[in-house]
């Protein structure tokens, strides 16, 4: 299985700009790398982080972990250092920093890449969810609309602002759950694409499962929001698939910790990857929203 990094535009999407030092890159905090409220998004640090450790290792990547020390305000310039730990025959382990200018440390992530062996082990052992496809289903624009419907409330949330936030390159549609194989509170499934089209890789399957904290609330029956701790995703044999569909399944909340994972489907029900995070978890006050103008 040849490694292609260029076909899939995981550095354009991001941004990602070769520094002359070999193993560094940069990333601007631009307006679709980022949360609503302006900042870096912590889909955007894992996702990068993927990405320029395919790049400088040339493999496939196999699992990533990203831990979120802070975060950017917009228009901050990242400094992104891939080290090979240990560059083996069909493995490579890596360690990715993000710093800001000042070297503060942003991000940190610890991952591998590799080599298939086409005649290697293979199998699914998870189940998808049998859902409305994307197309049945109703678009929405921001992650709390759909922590609303969830809950079954008719809170009226204040319009995210136009042009800011990861919302403004991937669309996102809400299906109808008909059956799932692991039935509990706060289970939700949501189809997402780039809006233009591109199909999935693993650094945009890491971007958008960046929302398990929302079916931590819902399962919690409150509404709330996460401040990611740590993003993990663990990537299977991908295939062509313009959508994916996030298949989210909180795990446990205690003292305002959450944690949960986010299995990642393709359109024809083929596993991806699973995804899985810890974040700091809040309840929603309304009147005190980053983005809200009123």
């Amino acid at each position: 299985m040849p490694f292609h990094p260029e076909l899939p535009g995981d550095a354009e999407f991001l941004g990602l700009r070769a520094d002359p030092l070999p193993g560094r890159y940069h990333l601007t905090v631009e307006n679709h790398l980022a949360r609503l409220d302006g900042r870096l998004y912590g889909g955007t640090a894992i996702a990068a982080s993927i990405t320029a450790a395919e790049l400088v290792t040339d493999r496939h990547a196999l699992w990533m972990t990203t831990q979120f020390v802070s975060t950017a305000p917009p228009g901050e310039d990242i400094v992104i250092d891939v080290d090979v730990l240990a560059p083996g025959h069909r493995t490579s382990q890596v360690r990715v920093t993000g710093t800001n200018p000042t070297g503060d440390v942003m991000f940190a992530s610890l991952g591998a890449t590799g080599n298939h062996r086409l005649d290697g082990l293979q199998g699914t052992f998870e189940n998808c969810p049998e859902v409305s496809t994307h197309e049945e289903s109703d678009p929405f624009t921001s992650p709390f609309e759909l922590m609303t419907r969830a809950l079954g409330t008719e809170v009226p949330m204040p319009p995210v602002p136009e042009g800011v936030g990861f919302t403004t390159v991937i669309e996102f549609r809400a299906p109808e759950i008909h059956s799932h194989p692991d039935p509990g509170p706060g289970r939700i499934c949501i189809w997402a694409r780039r809006r233009d089209h591109v199909p999935v890789t693993p650094a945009l399957a890491a971007f958008v499962a960046d929302m398990v904290p929302l079916s931590i609330a819902a399962a919690c029956g409150v509404l709330g929001r996460g401040v990611s701790l740590d993003n993990s995703i663990r990537v299977g044999a991908f295939e062509e698939t313009e959508w994916v569909l996030v298949d989210l399944r909180p795990h446990l909340a205690v003292g305002d910790y959450g944690h949960g994972v986010a299995h990642l489907w393709s359109e024809r029900g083929h596993l991806l990857g699973t995804a899985s995070q810890s974040a700091t978890m809040t309840r929603l006050d309304l009147d005190d929203l980053p983005w809200d103008r009123r």
